[in-house]
This record gives structure tokens, C-alpha cells and sequence, in this order.
């Protein structure tokens, strides 16, 4: 054993060991985050039960520091946190009463103006399908929007705050970046039975059961009331008509939550139908579609995601919506 170890083949094993587990140290805080967002399970457990001692140790040694560091510096500080909290802080309305028949408006009220000495501010945020739209709103916009912001997120949404906690980006934004819209596209992640920071004594069953639609709706209408309190306007992006019978039957599911909350909040909300914007003549998915005449791609090869042109006419349909609350110059 002693020759073994002596050898360089030995050395190089020695030097390997030590530098996995210098390299475990260091990303002790990443492993634990990893083992605790996965589903409940023997394979949860464990991961579990491996990752606390490492991270007591590498805390211990001040090993968690320059990943700290690292990821201030590129902006993702909190990184390795764990807050399953949904943050809602803006309560639901009380039960609505009789209804009453309103007076019919003598005018409508002037649009606000904004110019591009005063632009609107718009915030655009969400998962992976949040980024093609934003950059194609950034590129379509004239000197009258200020796009402030593109968000997009991969593998996250509402359903798993331990992964990403939107609702605590969304307090942030809210106090810091004061955006007068938000276009959200949320969905394509949560399309699954697990979810993260239900309320205690509650539970959740497989998604698109009643239990797991109400809980969903709970959490959309929530953002919803939370920036419309804020005085800002909502965008809801629908989810996009797939290729594919998994995400066809889900999708479907989040879309008219979506849909349903924007109506409900119509004064301050509203819902861009892109499963009909990017289907075929006769509904159903197609990768191309006749833009100005010419046949363009519009999906990559995953069936879901959007390619720069279909970024382009979403973010048109988000124009027209913008267009119809306000005067843009």
C-alpha cells in the first residue's frame, strides 16, 4: 500500500481526492441548495443528510466566502438562500356585494401621455420564455418605452420559490426600479404536481386538480394585486401552443388561470394570447408562419421556445395592448 501511494499514479489519486473535496467545500452551500429543493423522497433525504455536515464544516473554515464574493460580483448575491415563503402582502377583496349598474361615462378620461423625455417604464421578467419577448419589446420600442428591465430565469416560476423567490424579487422591484408595467410570462416551469411554500395545514394534489388550480390562481392573482396596488399595470404572456401531447395538455391548465386573473383585474391587467398568436390557420403547432408575406421560423427545435421572430410579434401584441391605456410619441 505504501508503494502504491508512492507511486505518481498514487500521488495523482491523492491530489484528485483533496481537490473533490476542497471543491465540495467550497460549493457546500450550492450542494445543500440543490438537496433541498428537490421532491420530497429517500433520494431528498439523503442528499440532505450528506450536504449539512459539509456545510457546517466549510462555514466553519470561512470556505463559503468566495462564492459569496463571486456571486455579488456578477449579481446574484442570495444565490444560495432558501426562502419558500410566498410574500403576498397585498390581502384579497372582501366577498363582492350586490352588483350595481354603473352610470354610463359622460367621456373617457385623456390617456396619460409619455413621450421620450418621459418614457413608460416597463419591466419585462420571468422564465426561460420571458427573455426572446423582452429582447424583442427592447427592440421594437420607440424612444416613448423604456424597457428598464428583461428578468428571465430558467426553471423557475410560482409554483417553486426555494428555487428562485419571484415574490421577493417582485417587493424589490416594486420599491427600488418603480415601473409603471410589468409584462410576466410565468408557466412553463410550473407545470407539475410539486409546489413550494403552500400555506401551513394545507395541501396541494397533482396539477390541474381543483386543490393545485386554486393554489396556482392564489399566486397569480396575488402578483397581480401586489404590482396593480402599486399603480402598475400587468401584462400576462399566455403560454405559446406546443409541439408535443405533454405540454399541450398542461399548458392549457396555466393559460386560463392567467386569463382568468387578467379579467378579473381588468381595470389594471390584461392577457396576450400567444397559443393563438403563434398557431396554424387551422390551430394547430406550427414551427413557421407567414410574416410580411415570408414564411418565417418561429419556434425552435424543443417545440416550445420562441425564436427572435416570434419574440418580435409578441412583443407587437404587447405594443398594441400598451397603446390602448396609453398616448405613446
Amino acid at each position: 500500500m505504501r508503494a502504491f501511494f508512492a507511486t505518481a499514479a498514487g500521488r495523482a489519486i491523492i491530489v484528485l481526492f483533496v481537490a473533490l473535496g476542497l471543491a465540495a467545500l467550497l460549493e457546500a452551500e450550492g450542494l445543500r441548495k440543490q438537496a433541498q429543493i428537490q421532491q420530497p423522497g429517500i433520494e431528498r433525504d439523503i442528499a440532505l443528510d450528506v450536504t449539512r455536515p459539509l456545510v457546517r464544516v466549510s462555514r466553519a473554515l470561512h470556505l463559503t466566502t468566495p462564492r459569496h464574493e463571486l456571486q455579488a460580483a456578477i449579481g446574484r448575491a442570495g444565490e444560495d438562500s432558501i426562502d419558500t415563503t410566498v410574500h403576498l402582502s397585498t390581502p384579497p377583496p372582501p366577498p363582492a356585494g350586490p352588483a350595481h349598474q354603473p352610470r354610463p361615462a359622460k367621456h373617457r378620461p385623456a390617456k396619460p401621455v409619455f413621450t421620450a423625455a418621459h418614457p413608460l417604464r416597463v419591466w419585462v421578467a420571468g422564465d426561460s420564455l420571458a427573455q426572446v419577448p423582452g429582447d424583442g419589446l427592447q427592440r421594437l420600442t420607440i424612444g416613448s418605452v423604456d424597457v428598464v428591465g428583461v428578468e428571465s430565469r430558467l426553471s423557475t416560476g410560482l409554483a417553486r420559490p426555494d428555487l428562485y423567490n419571484w415574490y421577493t424579487r417582485f417587493s424589490q422591484v416594486i420599491a427600488r426600479m418603480k415601473p409603471q408595467v410589468a409584462v410576466l410570462s410565468f408557466g412553463a416551469d410550473d407545470a407539475h404536481d410539486y409546489m413550494a411554500g403552500v400555506p401551513g395545514g394545507r395541501t396541494v394534489g397533482a396539477f390541474g386538480s381543483p386543490s393545485w388550480i386554486a393554489e396556482y390562481r392564489r399566486r397569480v392573482d396575488g402578483v397581480t394585486r401586489e404590482l396593480n396596488a402599486a399603480g402598475i399595470r400587468t401584462i400576462w404572456l399566455g403560454l405559446p401552443i406546443p409541439d408535443g401531447p405533454g405540454f399541450r395538455r398542461s399548458f392549457p391548465v396555466v393559460d386560463t388561470i392567467l386569463e382568468a386573473v387578467a379579467r378579473q383585474h381588468a381595470k389594471l391587467s390584461s392577457y396576450v394570447d400567444t397559443w393563438h398568436l403563434l398557431d396554424s390557420a387551422h390551430g394547430t403547432y406550427t414551427p413557421y408562419l407567414r410574416v410580411h408575406g415570408k414564411l418565417t421560423l418561429m419556434r425552435l427545435p424543443d417545440g416550445v421556445h420562441y425564436t427572435p421572430a416570434a419574440g418580435d410579434l409578441i412583443a407587437d401584441a404587447v405594443l398594441e395592448q400598451l397603446r390602448r391605456y396609453y398616448t405613446l410619441r
